[in-house]
């Protein structure tokens, strides 16, 4: 097996994005039936494949990292305008394929590293929202901070990896008009083909109550997607550590980032390690308070449940049991969704001692 190294910067989305980003390029560029596994080692994420690739890809095994539909180019560069964004993803395919054996050659090296500064490409504000940050303009002080810059390669694998990995999600009661962005962090995962982590960050369409009720409703549906995946293949031991997520929001004419943060995975992936069948109540039931908290009437449900998946201890735990009991009191639960006890056990063993 060949290794190539992602040292993390201390940037979350724009490392995770990069192993993304390098895990498409090597995989597609060998082509159909090959597989990559993404490991986080802490310090870097490891991509393992069989055998490295000679050349770039090409024809329609690279059109299609690239084609409008099905990818994310247009949010990852939404900072930019409507114009600019076709030649940045055009510049993107440029280094890729220029620097193509540089890039391998450089990330076989366990030491390489990504210089952080003020030379380099432009982090878009649709990447990395912690590296879209100062003022734009100089103040009444004469102070200003420009955008962080990264190197032309590790700057074009980011942007491939979040256009083909990541999932933007219109809404209008978040920030009054905002895309939610979300990126799941791979643990140790078998990458075989984008789409693939795409679907397992597939929404219901709800109207949510704010972008951590977002965030959390989406990271119930991942660990499902997994469980229904372990199911189908017991011996499978993918498992994702967490999903990052930031919102975009409109400023007059211009979208602009606002930070977002990291859910923690870890317990939900810790359940499912036992018994996937198991855990299915358990995951329908927390889908289903997201859902009735959607509703009209719902707000106190929804707050507790994304409460509850973002913290996993028995505060929480107890005030979503508190909650959920008065629903049912006001018979605003219909019977079918009422958990039983073997679930309720299941949901307790989130909960951190």
């Amino acid at each position: 097996m060949r290794q190539l190294y992602v040292t993390k910067t201390g940037l979350a989305i724009f490392d995770t994005a990069r192993a993304y980003g390098l895990a498409n390029l090597v995989v597609t560029a060998r082509g159909s039936g090959v597989r990559a596994v993404i490991e986080d080692q802490d310090w870097c994420f490891i991509i393992s494949v069989d055998k490295l690739p000679t050349n770039p890809p090409s024809g329609d095994k690279w059109a299609v990292l690239f084609q409008p539909e099905g990818t994310e180019w247009s949010r990852v560069f939404i900072t930019y305008g409507q114009a600019a964004q076709g030649q940045q993803r055009k510049r993107v395919r440029q280094v890729l394929e220029k620097q193509f054996n540089d890039i391998l050659s450089a990330y076989q090296n366990p030491l390489h590293s990504v210089t952080l500064g003020s030379s380099g490409e432009t982090l878009p504000g649709g990447l990395e929202p912690a590296a879209f940050k100062g003022l734009r303009h100089p103040s009444r002080r004469q102070y200003s901070e420009g955008p962080i810059k990264v190197p032309k390669e590790d700057w074009a694998l980011a942007c491939l990896g979040m256009a083909t990995c990541a999932v933007y999600r219109y809404s209008r009661e978040v920030a009054q008009g905002a895309y939610l962005a979300l990126l799941s962090v791979p643990e140790f995962v078998r990458f075989a083909y984008f789409r693939t982590v795409q679907q397992m960050l597939r929404g219901r369409g709800l109207r949510y109550r704010g972008v951590q009720n977002a965030a959390a409703h989406y990271a119930v549906l991942l660990a499902d997607e997994v469980r229904k995946a372990r199911a189908r293949q017991p011996q499978l031991q993918d498992r994702f550590s967490g999903v990052d997520y930031f919102t975009l929001f409109r400023t007059g004419n211009q979208w602009k980032p606002s930070q977002g943060g990291r859910l923690n995975l870890g317990p939900l992936m810790n359940a499912l390690s036992s018994d996937p069948h198991a855990t299915e109540p358990m995951l329908r039931w927390l889908d289903y308070c997201f859902r009735r908290g959607s509703t009209e009437g719902g707000e106190e449900l929804a707050l507790a449940t994304t409460e509850f998946v973002m913290r996993f201890d028995l505060t929480s735990y107890e005030r979503l049991a508190r909650v959920f009991a008065r629903f049912i009191a006001g018979n605003k639960v219909n019977i079918d969704n009422l958990p039983n006890e073997k679930t309720l056990k299941e949901v307790m063993g989130l909960v951190k001692a």
